[in-house]
């Protein structure tokens, strides 16, 4: 059988036609991982119709470099509209067999940082046409988006102590389609632990650059495109969900510090934690593959402004003091008035002041009355004649201490 449709010229066989695939440059180098490394790569080939025309998988042993770029040797038609689906360090031959497999096929990840020691990769190709020249490039995309951290400590007060151990992604996807947008769609795409960094790791928060500016850390996670789920948020505390269903597939990054300033310190083995949602604005959740995010993490005044999901403050434990003024024994004459207090932090702590027998012994009474201080941490004793005195004071939580104050008049 034949056929000829005016107007075009029939298509010839290239005698030659050589593929490159190559990682598509990223905004910046990284360091960890290497993003452009390939150590393997799965090439599928459909002519026009959809019909697979050519299907390979080539191995780290089979890999064939020209000019820094993989090449692949293959037959195709010139001036043909191909499409060209090509996948990098996965480690195995996909199993597809026909375009619509190829287009929802989702790769899995065993553990969060399984890229070593190539990051997956892929790309897709519509129409492709080949010429006289016989070279088709083929530009991968990495499958995961970088977030780079840095951590600006210039509007912290000067007494504030904060070390960053650990740094994790929260809402780490486990799986990625291929060749398309992807995201989690439940709780059984995400990974339990997400990629993490810890101790000698993320060091580099805790060097500075410049003055009050840490050195950038970089994590990864596989594309999370959950697109725009809130509305009209205008601060970084409204990003946060009541709805469990977005808590449970949105990505997030999780920061735990060691703090100490003069009103709290992190008890020992816990941290002060830091969250905050990924995405393109405060409405937005995307992570975008091939993407390099940076964020600065900027703690203001003592660090502790908010207390939530956000700024968990479990760990923590409040600075606390109480600390008996002028002396737990004290003279005076009759007739002076003396003043004895407690110094208590934090503020706010709650009192009680009690002097002993005064309200049961009318022989007490004759000694001396007695003012509450305004803030209700002390008392002013207006003596009459001599004797002594003897004042409970007890702080409750998160003090929770108490002691006993003597004043002798006319010893």
């Amino acid at each position: 059988m034949a056929a000829c449709t005016r107007g075009r010229e029939p298509s010839s066989p290239s005698a030659l036609s050589l593929i490159h695939l190559f990682a598509d440059t990223p905004p910046t180098r990284a360091l960890d991982p290497d993003e452009n490394c390939i150590t393997d790569y799965n090439l599928l080939i459909f002519n026009g119709f959809g019909i697979l025309e050519e299907k390979v998988f080539v191995s780290n042993r089979q890999l064939k470099l020209e000019n820094g770029k993989v090449c692949h040797r293959t037959r195709l038609l010139q001036d043909v509209p191909y499409t060209v689906l090509a996948a990098a360090n996965l480690g195995y031959e996909l199993p597809c067999r026909t375009l619509e497999e190829a287009l929802s096929y989702r790769y899995h990840m065993a553990y969060p940082d399984e890229f070593t020691p190539g990051m997956p990769m892929a790309a897709i190709l519509e129409g492709t046409v080949t010429g006289k020249e016989g070279i088709l490039e083929v530009p991968l995309q990495r499958l995961m988006a970088k977030i780079e951290l840095t951590l600006d400590r210039r509007s912290l007060d000067k007494d504030v102590r904060f070390t960053v151990r650990e740094v994790r992604v929260g809402g780490c996807p486990s799986s990625v389609r291929l060749f398309g947008r992807s995201k989690a769609e439940s709780a059984t795409d995400i990974f339990r632990e997400g990629y993490l960094k810890d101790w000698r790791q993320v060091s580099a928060l805790n060097r500075e650059v410049s003055v009050g500016v840490s050195e950038p850390l970089s994590v990864y996670l596989l594309e999370n495109a959950q697109g725009d789920l809130l509305e009209h948020v205008t601060t970084p505390q409204g990003k946060v969900f009541t709805d469990s269903r977005y808590q449970e597939v949105c990505s997030y990054i999780e920061i735990k510090a060691e703090y100490h300033s003069p009103s709290a310190s992190t008890r020992p083995g816990e941290h002060l934690v830091y969250r905050f949602y990924l995405g393109e604005d405060l409405n937005n959740f995307d992570v975008f593959r091939n993407v390099h995010y940076r964020v600065t993490v900027r703690p203001e005044g003592d660090g502790l402004k908010e207390n939530s999901w956000r700024v968990d403050q479990g760990g923590m434990e409040v600075a606390t003091r109480f600390e008996l003024k002028p002396a737990a024994y004290n003279e005076c004459a009759s007739g002076d008035s003396f003043r004895i207090w407690c110094e208590v932090e934090p503020p706010g702590t709650p009192m009680y002041i009690e002097p002993l027998a005064y309200d049961d012994d009318p022989r007490v009474r004759e000694l001396y009355h007695y003012t509450l201080d305004p803030d209700g941490n002390g008392l002013t004793i207006h003596t009459w004649k001599g004797g002594s005195a003897v004042i409970y004071f007890k702080a409750g939580p998160p003090v929770n201490r108490d002691t006993l104050a003597m004043l002798v008049i006319d010893p």
